[in-house]
């Protein structure tokens, strides 16, 4: 049993938010992505999303980037060749260096296409074991202390049970201890998306009292030795994320002891493929998982999913809960959810089906590559 990629499309879009998401490196209004269609010889249809944006103020990839590479470079690869499982897939890939986010998208085609050939959904094929993953928001920056409080407020009462805060130095102490004032039990974590400098570490260990379930990504991406001091002086739990791109990088984290837990970002990684490495080495390791997220269409959201049924992704994930800030999305069927649980699909493959018609909407120019 095996495949050939017969055409692959990439539909740029754009969709606007319902209100803007603010991190410590930017502000988006609108959600700028790429989803690409891949064809295979066999008739059926795989899809992925490279989860990047207009302008590098995140990933380092863009949507022009991702378009390029995958025009001249990625897809080129795969050109003619036959594959018997998506691991094969990505191992030629990267045969080019870095732009994983443009590789995770190829991959979740490939995923997609292997488990309706295989009759069974992704997740199972990838060993996961969870029928339902628990979710919880992220709660982008806020005016004033007040806001976020009501922000949380909104989603505790909708069910939700972990709550993510986004800060930044200047709006950090005041903001958590406002949360936490309000909802002394509630699991409650932040994130500083690279914001804070090792010279900051006294003010970090004043989030001690807080009782967090993580802190993640306080410090550049490139600081996983600074993130292994700065772990040596704080009591909350430190989580990297934007520092981990490879299994090198999980490796080195390791080996330092950088963190208490990983965020495996499978637009980052690469893909299914590496997402499922980096946990297996994790769990081995003794270093706890989740799978976080992107503002993003529900394309992306699937490979997310299937990550997060994974034995070691023990901690709630960010998958699914970015359509609380798209104003639309291109699914024709939207994830079941029940309070803070989505379900797992059954279909085979990724299990998401396509709205033709928003497609067009939010994506009218397509570029067919092959």
């Amino acid at each position: 049993m095996s495949f050939k990629f017969e055409r692959i499309i990439l539909h740029p879009y754009t969709i606007p938010l319902k209100y803007p998401f603010r991190i410590s490196a930017g502000e988006i209004t609108v959600k700028n992505g790429l989803i690409v269609e891949a064809i295979a010889d066999n008739g059926l249809t795989g899809w992925g999303e490279a989860s990047v944006d207009k302008v590098p103020f995140y990933a380092h990839e863009t949507v022009g980037s991702a378009i390029d590479v995958l025009t001249c470079a990625l897809v080129p690869l795969l050109d003619g060749q036959e594959f018997s499982h998506p691991d094969e897939v990505i191992a030629r890939l990267d045969n080019f260096r870095g732009n994983n986010f443009a590789k995770a998208a190829l991959d979740a085609c490939a995923w997609d296409i292997y488990g309706q050939m295989c009759g069974k959904p992704c997740w199972k094929l990838l060993g996961g074991i969870r029928e339902k993953v628990e979710v919880g928001p992220s709660l982008g920056l806020k005016a004033e202390p007040a806001m976020l409080v009501d922000a949380a407020a909104e989603q505790l009462a909708a069910g939700m049970r972990r709550i993510k805060l986004k800060i930044k130095p200047g709006k950090d102490f005041e903001y958590i201890a406002a949360v936490r004032e309000r909802f002394p039990d509630c699991t409650l974590m932040v994130d500083a998306n690279n914001a804070y400098h090792i010279s900051d570490a006294p003010t970090i260990a004043g989030w001690d009292k807080f009782n967090l379930l993580m802190i993640e990504q306080p410090l550049d991406e490139r600081d996983i030795y600074f993130h292994s001091v700065l772990r040596k002086q704080v009591k909350n739990p430190i989580c990297l994320d934007e520092s981990i791109h490879t299994m090198h990088d999980a490796e080195c984290c390791a080996d330092m002891g950088s963190a208490d837990i990983i965020n495996i970002k499978v637009c980052r990684v690469g893909g299914l493929t590496h997402a499922r490495k980096i946990h297996d080495f994790c769990q081995q390791q003794g270093i706890a998982n989740w799978i976080g997220s992107r503002v993003g269409s529900g394309v992306a959201e699937a490979a997310r999913l299937a990550a997060a049924t994974l034995e070691n992704c023990s901690l709630a994930s960010d998958c699914v809960i970015s359509m609380m800030y798209m104003s639309d999305d291109i699914l024709a069927e939207p994830y079941s959810m029940h309070g803070a649980w989505v379900d797992a699909p059954e279909k085979p493959g990724l299990g998401i089906v396509i709205d033709r018609d928003k497609l067009q909407k939010y994506a009218p120019e397509k570029l067919v590559l092959k």
